[in-house]
């Protein structure tokens, strides 16, 4: 991988400088951001950027995992180049993070995966985070083109207070595919195959066991609250190191252009599990993302339009399991699985971009709505259905070596609860606890009205460039949620070439 990563380098500082922003030019291609790495050679601008960062956040208009008041720091950069037979993308970046006053979820994704670990006690956490995505697209033939697209992130995640805890967690997905082109017709297919993983260990030092609470979320808040060593919790199962995730990605992609049109559509069917000897839980999600474009380029200004869906069906299941011991040695013993938790979430988003020489101008609008629903206890079904929605804008104006950015976004949304109970003889026991104060909290974090500014200055000294931002982001109508106000500061250091 440190290979990969040096010959990445060595290319992008040896290619020829260029004007512009990178993020305009990446745009500018819809095959760029697309799974078909074939597409790239369906544009012939060529733009690279290195930069170093510093961003500083403090405010409460946070969810219970994240700092108040943080900070992170890295580098990163980014290439498109185009060769005679070959074109490429890519990039690689590091980011440090330190949070103050943190806890809440262990995991390094909060809500990525159907299960999660809570602990209550605020301090510091660390993240370390390592990214690399490259794309390749090479001719075949006269009308043929190949092409492979690669996606790799790790980081290191880590509490330095009690309860405390330290994580390991990698994603990688590889792409391969081709695309057949004729005059304005082109159409390209890719096949996709992922994994992504997480360990959790956690330990206190110098305290008493029974002083840190833990508690295991089997969805929407319901679940077991213990403490931290108890089997329920799975960090201290034996035979077990931690709390190991897993899952899977098999997956396809279709993309079609013909003029100024694009679309694409990806699949991903994601089988995961949780445990190491033995599987405590099991969950499965289908995944489909389209994406539709049109771009109308003259001479002076350039227009394009965007849409995105995506829809996302997860469903979770427990495993029973029981260990017999034979000789001082635990032998689980599974008695099959029930039901326990399923997730569906739709995502729409539109934009709308104005180009010319001198200004950008974006603009758009995106909602989501995602259903949960908890059947931990038969007969009873716990739903709960959270939709919000956004509007926002954002406008760079060029005067000379100097940019100025300005946005603006407002979002709102709603959620509500159902309750049913199916038909049945059987004596239904009492369901499982609820996180109530953790469940309030994080109703009204993503449902409450928002209203967010943001202002940017660029300077830019020959190749080189200063950029200064700032946002400001304020909740109304809050009653669980302490602070209604958010700021972001950033400092970046870059070079265009």
């Amino acid at each position: 991988m440190r290979r990969i990563f040096t010959l990445f380098a060595v290319l992008s500082l040896g290619a020829v400088a260029a004007q512009g922003r990178f993020e305009r030019v990446a745009r500018r291609n819809p095959w760029n951001g697309g799974v078909v790495a074939a597409g790239l050679r369906q544009d012939t601008l060529s733009r690279s950027f290195a930069e170093v960062y510093f961003v500083k956040e403090n405010g409460g208009l946070i969810d219970r995992s994240s700092s108040d008041d943080s900070w992170n720091a890295g580098a990163r950069t980014a290439s498109i180049r185009h060769f005679e037979k070959v074109s490429f993308s890519g990039g690689f970046s590091y980011d440090y993070f330190d949070g103050r006053n943190m806890c809440g979820s262990i995991f390094s994704v909060p809500g990525l995966y159907p299960v999660d670990i809570l602990e209550f006690t605020p301090g510091r956490k660390v993240r370390e985070t390592y990214a690399f995505d490259g794309a390749l697209s090479a001719v075949l033939g006269e009308r043929w083109t190949g092409g492979l697209k690669v996606g790799f992130e790790a980081s290191n995640y880590a509490k330095r207070k009690d309860l405390r805890h330290k994580n390991m967690r990698l994603d990688f997905e590889f792409a391969p595919g081709v695309m057949y082109h004729a005059g304005r017709f082109a159409v390209g297919a890719a096949y996709i195959v992922g994994v992504d993983r997480e360990k959790i260990e956690a330990e206190e030092i110098g305290a008493s066991a029974d002083s840190y609470m833990a508690f295991f979320d089997r969805g929407l808040r319901f679940g077991s609250l213990q403490l931290w060593q108890s089997n329920d919790l799975h960090l201290t199962t034996a035979g077990v190191t931690g709390f190991p995730v897993k899952q899977t990605t098999q997956g396809a992609a279709l993309a079609l252009q013909f003029g100024p049109w694009f679309a694409e559509a990806a699949y991903r069917n994601r089988v995961g599990r949780t445990g190491e000897r033995v599987a405590w839980h099991e969950f499965r999600t289908h995944d489909l993302r389209a994406d539709v474009g049109w771009r109308l380029s003259r001479t002076d200004a350039c227009h394009d339009v965007r849409l995105r869906v995506e829809w996302e069906s997860l469903d979770n299941r427990e495993n029973i399991i029981t260990y017999q011991t034979v000789n001082g040695v635990a032998n689980p013993q599974l008695h099959g699985s029930v039901p326990i938790f399923g997730r569906r979430r739709l995502d729409m988003q539109a934009a709308y971009e104005w180009t010319t020489a001198r200004t950008d101008l974006r603009a758009g609008v995106s909602g989501t709505c995602l259903n949960r629903e908890s059947t931990l206890m038969f007969p009873y079904v716990r739903g709960q259905r959270l939709c919000h929605a956004s509007l926002w804008a954002d406008w760079t104006q060029t005067f000379g070596r100097w940019e100025l950015n300005l946005a603006a976004d407002f979002r709102t949304g709603d959620f509500r609860e159902r309750q049913s109970r199916l038909e049945t003889s059987a004596e239904p026991g009492d369901y499982p606890v609820r996180l109530t104060d953790y469940y309030d909290y994080e109703n009204e974090f993503l449902a409450a009205d928002r209203l967010g500014a943001g202002v940017g200055v660029r300077r830019h000294i020959r190749r080189f460039y200063i950029d200064l931002s700032a946002r400001y982001e304020r909740g109304f109508g809050l009653r669980v949620v302490e602070r209604p106000d958010r700021v972001r500061a950033m400092l970046c250091v870059g070079y265009d070439f």
